[in-house]
């Protein structure tokens, strides 16, 4: 990324001001296993920003919006599919300025600063979710940093006996 990128993320993040974050979509369906002893976890994420500039003074500035989609499918040890947990984060921002900064600063701040904010919304949603179907606690892996990118933690997780995990 470019220096004038990087000055760009850090001046959306420098400005950025919470409004709210919501569940947006969600969907829990079992799946057709019998057995429900717990195997691996597939988890995929999909992050997303827009911009979109405030229509009139004194609200000067600008609203970022972010979504995260996560998508868990819980399998047996026999690798069946028993439960599947779709859900949607949307979180908005205020900023301090006024112009689009473009999807790839867009893209790198909801890969960062969205995913940090709302993964706790996250987590106990998957959690709850898992633990009302009467399966093991669905819980998802801590962030981490690799410099100034927020990462998953590497692999598919599988945990024996006491719950999911991922």
């Amino acid at each position: 990324m470019s220096a004038a990128k990087i000055e760009q993320t850090v001046l959306i993040s420098d400005s950025a001001s919470l409004l709210e974050v919501l569940l947006g979509d969600a969907m829990v369906t079992r799946g057709p296993a019998l057995n429900h002893k717990p195997g691996p976890v597939e988890l995929s994420i999909d992050s997303t920003a827009s911009f979109s500039p405030h229509s009139h003074p004194p609200n000067a500035g600008g609203l970022v919006v972010c979504k995260d989609d996560y998508v868990a499918e819980m399998k047996n040890q026999n690798e069946e599919l028993v439960a599947k947990i779709k859900a949607s984060f949307v979180a908005a921002f205020a900023v301090d300025f006024e112009n689009d900064p473009g999807p790839d600063v867009l893209n790198e701040f909801a890969n960062s600063t969205g995913r940090l904010v709302m993964r706790p919304y996250a987590r106990e949603f998957m959690q709850q979710m898992s633990i009302r179907m009467g399966l093991p606690a669905l819980t998802l892996e801590v962030l981490r940093f690799k410099g100034s990118v927020v990462e998953e933690a590497d692999g598919e997780q599988s945990l024996e006996g006491e719950g999911f995990g991922t």
